[in-house]
């Protein structure tokens, strides 16, 4: 893991939001699936509410694959771990 200060942390976010937000925003405009402007919206607290739910079916799917790898890594450790070991016995044979 990076040790990042927190001004940095926080420089990044910023600096990934101002390169994807732009596009995002107006690709959704165009869309006009509701209407073309955000201040005219007849349900915000409604459309928010459904990001939220997809935002959290993305949080536990990507947690799961978080997970998994976790375990595999932590697999990986000990097998070469073990690998290690074994190679130092045929080096003492």
């Amino acid at each position: 893991m990076n040790d990042r200060t927190p001004d940095q942390i926080r420089d990044s976010a910023v600096r990934c939001f101002n390169q994807l937000a732009p596009a995002k925003y107006d690709v959704g405009q165009a869309k006009s699936e509701i209407t073309n402007n955000l201040d005219k919206h007849p349900d915000l607290i409604g459309a928010i509410r459904e990001e939220l739910l997809d935002s959290w079916f993305y949080v536990e799917s990507l947690a799961k694959l978080i997970d998994k790898l976790e375990e595999e890594n932590d697999w990986l450790h000990k097998e070469n771990e073990r690998l290690n070991n074994e190679l130092l016995a045929l080096r003492r044979e």
